[in-house]
């Protein structure tokens, strides 16, 4: 269990429109010359807060290139995280331009993830329980679930830091090196897991106008793209493909938990295209046809 939510740092009023980053669930604010606040939107989930710092800290503390976390904040009512200023822009901006570059990138990205997984995970929750909780609420049709938490269980647990969300949008190109940002969904896990993650947020992640992500060049070239990247991590670590393909239906299906995105439809077709090749249901029970299942509507 995280305890981080117990340490706060004071932090000074703010003095201007500083905001220099945002998200989902979070906007960043300058603090000074050398930090910045992460501050959470509300309503927010105390422990996925708390559950960031500990991860941060414990990834600085291997010597990961991650910002140093100096502890929570507190600003008309919101909650946040104090962290050492990243000088430079989010690895898509710095490569948008250049697709060698990009590319030569996420090999490195692949190698600070693989260098993650050499590390123990000691006080941070289960990536397979947080899995499960996921599938469970995910919007599937219920073969589709069940098949999903069959695959699940027989997989490994793990013990390995695993960041849980690396992308190039996660990543800060600094004159010092790529950094690693966004520990909220850090966990004790299976590496195979963690990289499965990766090659779906490559493929399927959001990434433009929902139209733009539709384009035919741009799904292959995505497609491509995670491809090099899983190629990148098993030239790093020796990670067999099978051990990677074997995440993938519950890896996928638990995406399609919390937020609806425009990329939802284009994603449960794979889940079905996945589920086709799973031991866990009757085939014809479930698929009407090709891309049609019950509960679709």
């Amino acid at each position: 269990m995280v305890c981080a939510l117990s340490l706060h740092v004071p932090c000074p009023p703010r003095t201007g429109p500083d905001r220099i980053g945002a998200g989902r669930s979070s906007e960043v604010f300058a603090e000074g010359p050398d930090r910045v606040v992460k501050l959470y939107r509300q309503p927010f989930e105390p422990e996925a807060v708390a559950n960031e710092l500990a991860a941060s800290r414990l990834a600085h503390g291997f010597g990961l290139p991650v910002p140093e976390a100096f502890g929570l904040v507190g600003r008309a009512g919101r909650t946040g995280i104090l962290f050492v200023r990243l000088d430079g822009p989010p690895m898509t901006a710095r490569y948008a331009c250049n697709p060698l570059g990009l590319l030569l990138a996420l090999r490195r990205v692949a190698r600070i993830q693989h260098a993650i997984h050499a590390c123990p995970a000691p006080g941070l929750p289960s990536l397979h329980a947080l899995l499960r909780r996921q599938i469970a609420g995910a919007r599937v049709p219920e073969p589709l679930r069940q098949a999903a938490l069959a695959a699940l269980d027989r997989l490994p647990a793990g013990d390995r830091l695993c960041h849980g969300d690396v992308h190039p949008g996660n990543v800060i190109a600094t004159r010092a090196g790529l950094q690693l940002i966004d520990w909220q969904k850090a966990a004790a896990g299976d590496p195979a897991a963690d990289v499965a993650r990766s090659e779906l947020v490559l493929r399927y992640g959001r990434f433009g106008p929902a139209w733009f992500s539709r384009l035919g060049p741009v799904r292959l070239a995505r497609r491509l793209i995670a491809a090099w990247y899983v190629a990148s991590y098993r030239a790093a670590s020796g990670l067999p493909r099978e051990a990677i393909a074997a995440w993938r239906l519950p890896v996928a299906v638990s995406r399609l938990f919390g937020h609806p995105s425009d990329t939802d439809a284009e994603l449960l077709a794979a889940i079905e295209r996945l589920a086709r090749k799973s031991p866990d249901f009757e085939k014809a029970s479930l698929f009407a046809g090709p891309g049609r299942s019950p509960g679709l509507g």
